[in-house]
């Protein structure tokens, strides 16, 4: 602590949230810019890298977002045309989904790591065809009642 103008004033050190180091107790800044220009350009480093993660095999990605729903489409069409297997591909369309979600999730299956690239790819898979069938409940909803008059 140091007496300045009468008042006591305490030197509080703060750590950088950012990117976890402690500020120069000489108070001599040797990187460039304030903290808050740090922070920003961490910021900036940490997205960049997140948007080229994105871009890897993003033509994969989409194709198989697409599948999804086109196979959630398909699905909801041919089972609809009989009404008497809705339950059972019901219940195998939950499990499909929750088997592809186990093997995304889990992070100590060592035996599928070759295969990650493709879990999640049908993950994408996955959230789409849950999004399309979804969707395609509306259309059944919202059917207007016709008049048999």
């Amino acid at each position: 602590m140091m007496r300045m103008m009468g008042c006591w004033y305490m030197r509080w050190v703060i750590r950088s949230m950012v990117d976890g180091s402690w500020p120069d107790p000489s108070g001599s800044n040797t990187n460039n810019g304030t903290r808050l220009v740090r922070a920003i350009q961490n910021f900036q480093i940490k997205l960049n890298s997140k948007l080229q993660e994105l871009r890897k095999g993003l033509v994969m990605k989409v194709l198989f977002f697409l599948l999804g729903f086109y196979c959630a489409a398909a699905f909801a069409t041919v089972i609809g045309q009989t009404g008497d297997w809705d339950i059972l591909f019901a219940g195998i369309a939950v499990v499909v989904v929750k088997a592809i979600g186990a093997l995304m999730y889990r992070a100590s299956f060592h035996i599928l790591d070759k295969l990650k690239s493709l879990i999640a790819f049908f993950n994408y898979w996955k959230a789409d065809l849950s999004l399309g069938l979804f969707l395609d409940a509306f259309k059944y909803i919202f059917q207007p009642i016709s008049n048999p008059i």
